[in-house]
């Protein structure tokens, strides 16, 4: 059968579209921008948010998230975890995401999960707020406007 250019000469290869979000931990970047954009919050337990951390801060810093149509990224599930989830270290990683990335936006989300109201064991935040300062990152405002403007629109 051969490639699909072969079989149709006016198929292209879908272009890359930009994503308001990761859909998770699976993704491609330059490792010098990896660095550079601050990597994984260290100070994240677990699993849980780093997606969400990672878009807001890629986007607002300098970057985009895009979905490769056609890209092949192996991943292998496993039929059980090996490991026990730990729902305070979840609600840990979203108390970070929210004090540092969510700006004046705070409050919708503790208005829909009261439960993260309570930010005294998060850890420290300093090294990602300065990070935000270092990268000049723009305000969350910014990211509903230009990435997410269907977040607005009811």
């Amino acid at each position: 059968m051969g490639a699909a250019s072969n079989r149709n000469s006016s198929y292209h290869l879908p272009d890359p579209f930009p994503m308001p979000c990761l859909s998770g931990g699976i993704l491609a970047m330059w490792r010098d921008w990896w660095k550079e954009s601050g990597e994984y919050d260290d100070q994240m337990t677990e699993w849980g948010s780093e997606q969400f951390e990672m878009s807001l801060r890629i986007w607002r810093c300098g970057g985009s998230v895009e979905a490769v149509p056609c890209s092949r990224v192996g991943h292998m599930f496993r039929g059980q975890r090996p490991y026990s989830f730990h729902g305070e270290a979840a609600a840990r990683n979203k108390k970070r995401l929210i004090s540092v990335w969510l700006d004046n936006y705070t409050d919708e989300v503790y208005k829909a999960q009261p439960r993260l109201v309570d930010n005294s064991d998060m850890g420290d935040i300093s090294a990602r707020l300065a990070l935000k300062d270092r990268l000049q990152c723009k305000s969350m405002d910014w990211y509903i406007k230009n990435v997410y403007p269907g977040r607005t629109q009811k």
